[in-house]
């Protein structure tokens, strides 16, 4: 079984005592666990990603037009499942970022790519309902988002060994900037102890957890 790289772009710490995700607040007791600082104040999926795959800071404000070598992702040899650094993203999996998909058609098209090719391959993968639907639909319910993909989490990490989960900011707010700090769980332990984790090393982070 290989290690992967899951990002959940959104996931706050602010909503963990209100949402009560079980499986996911397990993990903070069980891995190793950090808080991911983001100093971008656009906050847009696309460079928090850039950052983590090209393990250094990657600065714009939209998404890709054409896809540059992914450093993480040739080095690696990993199979890249609904990054969100274009619009539809990017990979095996390919979704709108916006709230025309269901959380559920969203989690099971990735749960199926994830097992498709987590026994042959490294996988960097990305959730992204609850970026998306809080970004662009005010009706929903957030804490029936963290409930889907708590069950989600749960099902991909009781599969693999290796993995780092990490959030590269937190939920968005009213004025549509994300919160600053996000979420960071694995079976390695963060670079600094005492440190807040960098984008750029969770890519470096990555690459020993795949033997390279």
């Amino acid at each position: 079984m290989k290690p992967i790289l899951l990002g959940i772009p959104g996931l706050s710490y602010s909503s963990f005592m209100k949402c009560n995700p079980r499986f996911l607040l397990m993990l903070f007791s069980s891995t190793f666990r950090g808080v991911v600082l983001n100093n971008n104040l656009n906050y847009h999926p696309t460079p928090a990603w850039l950052s983590v795959l090209q393990m250094d800071y990657v600065k714009t404000d939209q998404f890709l037009t054409a896809i540059p070598d992914l450093k993480l992702a040739k080095m690696t040899d990993a199979v890249l499942i609904n990054i969100p650094v274009t619009n539809p993203t990017y990979g095996v999996v390919k979704l709108p970022y916006d709230s025309s998909i269901s959380v559920e058609e969203e989690l099971g098209k990735v749960k199926e790519a994830v097992f498709e090719y987590i026994d042959e391959y490294p996988v960097i993968a990305s959730v992204n309902a609850i970026d998306r639907l809080l970004l662009n639909d005010g009706k929903v319910n957030k804490c029936e988002i963290y409930k889907a993909v708590d069950n989600f989490v749960k099902e991909i990490i009781n599969k693999v060994e290796d993995f780092i989960l990490f959030s590269p900011y937190g939920e968005p707010k009213e004025n549509k900037l994300r919160e600053q700090y996000g979420i960071f769980l694995a079976s390695i332990p963060r670079p600094n102890e005492h440190e807040t984790v960098k984008l750029p090393e969770i890519g470096q982070l990555f690459l020993r957890l795949s033997g390279r």
